[in-house]
């Protein structure tokens, strides 16, 4: 049996239930005591039904899946993307989606990932998600007994990529794109000016995409990311060119930056680069070059700070200076 108990303002519910053939006691705390009351009736609805503690040998992988990118993934940062990519590996033929859960291996999952055509890097992205949905259905829906792939190893990831972009190669971009020094009228030239503005901040094109004007401070000189990569908010300093940029999209007190979507940056780039002829130049490479340039101006801390970096080795990742820079601050 559920009870509910008022404390301040919130009602406590609680109940007792079966984990691992172990009563325990669950709580959870409601603003209203109506909420807490359907939860106890779920609860006990799950019991009776027979989710009791004990395994539901009756799930496969794909059923595992479906519900994360149901239940789960909307509820997580970044958790839009997870479902995408969740949604492509049901579709994968060597994926073993109707496995049942309770009888899948380590060996399963590496099979299918050791066959797939892409880096090693991505490929430990996949089973890291992986990981993610085994954890809930194990903890959370009691759909397995154990983790399937605390045995399976990740793969060892290729050194760092070191790819600059020469100024050369930034101006047969802006030419291609039809980019000049004024407000941009068409989507290239809208993906010029946001390529010029990764430069000068180092900031990633999703960040800079969803970029809205109540996040922009141009008398303080900064910006804040409100969400970023590893979920910590950050202010990141403008330079003067910075600030010329945006104030040529015509600052407005709220609303988008640059009515722009991340795709059609990432597409519409992507194509300036096959069309100059330019290898192996990716639009995150501008992270890189913004880095090794803004070190050129800033201490070591200040420039961890600026791009959200807590660990200082994870920053060489993206400083890439050459020796011959190097060598002419020695003077």
């Amino acid at each position: 049996m559920g009870s509910v108990t008022k404390r301040g303002s919130k009602y406590y519910a609680r109940v007792r239930v079966m984990r691992n053939y172990i009563l325990k006691s669950e709580g959870k705390s409601f603003t209203s005591e109506i909420d807490a009351l359907l939860w106890i009736k779920q609860k006990e609805s799950d019991i009776t039904n027979g989710e009791d503690g004990k395994v539901d040998r009756t799930k496969k992988v794909k059923d595992a899946v479906i519900r994360f990118i149901d239940e789960v993934c909307p509820k997580r940062h970044g958790g839009r993307n997870e479902a995408i990519r969740l949604n492509a590996i049901l579709l994968m033929p060597d994926f073993p989606a109707d496995v049942p859960l309770t009888k899948l291996q380590a060996k399963h999952i590496a099979v299918w990932r050791d066959n797939r055509p892409i880096q090693n890097a991505s490929k430990n992205r996949e089973i890291a998600i992986l990981r993610a949905v085994f954890k809930v259905a194990r903890k959370e829906w009691n759909w397995l007994e154990d983790d399937p792939l605390k045995e399976l190893e990740s793969l060892r990831k290729p050194a760092p990529r070191n790819r600059r972009i020469s100024d050369h190669e930034i101006s047969l971009i802006i030419e291609y794109l039809g980019y000049e020094d004024k407000t941009p009228e068409t989507q290239m030239q809208t993906t010029a000016l946001i390529f010029l503005f990764a430069l000068e901040t180092a900031m990633r094109q999703g960040e800079i995409a969803s970029l809205d004007w109540r996040q922009v401070n141009l008398n303080q000189k900064y910006l804040t990311l409100l969400e970023t990569k590893n979920g910590d908010k950050r202010d990141v300093p403008l330079s003067s060119r910075a600030i010329e940029l945006l104030e040529l999209m015509q600052p407005q007190r709220a609303g988008s930056v640059f009515n722009i979507s991340a795709d059609v940056v990432s597409t519409t780039f992507r194509r300036a680069v096959k069309r100059c002829f330019i290898q192996d130049l990716t639009f995150h490479d501008t992270r890189h070059e913004a880095c090794t340039r803004l070190a050129r101006k800033l201490e070591v801390l200040d420039l961890a700070r600026m791009i959200g970096h807590r660990d200082l080795n994870s920053l060489m990742i993206y400083y890439n200076p050459t020796a011959t820079e190097i060598a002419n601050r020695l003077g």
